[in-house]
């Protein structure tokens, strides 16, 4: 008599539970060779030259073009490559916002200008960034950090895995091109500017900024973001984030406590920086596996293979009175995906715990509130990372017999 695995799978017995224990680990595997290949495809496009996801910046544009690097045209803000074998580069942009690029290097390498002074003249003249919003102390600083500016293509300089702080990888484990398309500044002053906010920046050791911190409390007699930003000689909001994860963080190692809203305001800032960076790494994936993505609805809904309509969400993690977990899924009743992918953070809200694949066939609520457990109805859409959708959207091309 012969027995097939599925027969011990659901009886209960010891032979079960190695079957599941064996599917587990199959599963395991395959996620890891998946994202492995994923991530050498994404390298490989990377050197030769090719932009991976993510907008132009200001002063730039994406250029559209074929296999064989002809140009196709100029992609506008929220338009992606329909054909699965063109490739995106970046080219310069308008004149003034390229000549807006030049004179920020300038003020800030030669008239010596901070970068909250550079920002206040840009919006003075009534220039927009590439989001058609005000200039700040920190877009100013990500002008002037950003080798693109310079024609390189750099990738992987920041890692998000499952379960794990988005972290900053160390230059030697970052992927590059050099010279991928043409800078708009000098090498020379941009290495000029890095040496000069390299300087800066070995002013300040976490103590320093402490210190730092409880001056500006002392002299407002509060601390926001924007008060850090707008003192003279502190580093940025954005610096005290990532020396201490959070502001709040490093708001409680001076023994400040901030308004009770303001965790809350720090959790929707994160989310709200942390889901572009989400939906590019869907978009990547899904390209990886040779799956066609387009992004409608401004960058919100994507579609797939030009047949599902794919809607990303992170659920933050909240705590009843009671101390248990819970995580409320909006769907968008507006937009109706076919699919929604619901990320669940972990407690501490800063990283990503597992995720839902949600139907919009079989889930019909325009709102779901999950616990720990959620039964099978709920749970059998739960996966730890985003490797069997992928596989769901990977094409298999059937031959025809001769």
């Amino acid at each position: 008599m012969h027995y097939c695995a599925e027969q011990f799978e659901n009886d209960g017995s010891p032979v079960s539970t190695i079957v599941k224990g064996v599917k587990r680990a199959m599963a395991g595997e395959y996620s890891r060779e998946l994202s492995t290949k994923v991530f050498q495809g994404q390298c490989r496009l990377i050197t030769l030259g090719f932009k991976q996801g993510g907008v132009a910046g200001y002063g730039l544009r994406r250029m559209l073009v074929d296999q064989s690097g002809v140009a196709k045209g100029v992609l506008a803000r929220g338009e992606q490559k329909s054909i699965q074998t063109d490739r995106v580069v970046l080219i310069p942009g308008p004149d003034d916002e390229q000549a807006d690029i030049r004179w920020i290097y300038q003020a800030f390498v030669t008239e010596g200008r901070n970068e909250a002074e550079i920002a206040a003249i840009l919006n003075a003249r009534g220039v927009r960034t590439d989001f058609g919003r005000d200039w700040t102390r920190a877009t100013v600083h990500q002008v002037l950090t950003n080798e693109k500016y310079i024609g390189n293509n750099v990738y992987h300089r920041t890692s998000f895995k499952l379960k794990k702080r988005h972290v900053r990888n160390p230059p030697d484990k970052w992927v590059r091109a050099d010279g991928a398309w043409p800078g708009v500044v000098d090498s020379d002053v941009f290495q000029a500017a890095q040496g000069i906010i390299l300087a800066r920046s070995r002013r300040f050791t976490d103590a320093d900024m402490l210190v730092a911190l409880k001056c500006v409390l002392e002299l407002h007699g509060k601390i926001t973001s924007t008060l850090i930003d707008e003192t003279a000689d502190l580093p940025s909001s954005a610096a005290f984030r990532h020396h201490f994860g959070t502001l709040v963080r490093a708001y409680a190692r001076i023994g400040y406590t901030p308004p009770a809203d303001l965790g809350f305001i720090e959790i929707n800032r994160w989310i709200r920086s942390t889901h572009p960076e989400i939906v590019g790494s869907v978009v990547d994936s899904l390209r990886g596996v040779g799956a066609g993505v387009e992004l409608e609805d401004g960058r919100n809904v994507l579609r797939v293979n030009g047949e599902i309509r794919v809607s990303v969400s992170l659920c933050r993690h909240l705590s009843t009175g009671a101390g248990f977990s819970r995580w409320v899924i909006n769907l968008d009743q507006a937009k109706r995906p076919d699919i929604t992918i619901a990320a669940r953070l972990v407690a501490t809200n800063d990283s990503i715990r597992d995720y839902y694949l949600l139907p919009s066939i079989d889930v019909t609520a325009g709102k779901l509130r999950l616990a720990e457990a959620n039964g099978i109805c709920l749970d059998g859409y739960r996966f730890d990372d985003l490797s069997h959708f992928c596989h769901l959207a990977e094409r298999s091309y059937v031959g025809r017999d001769s």
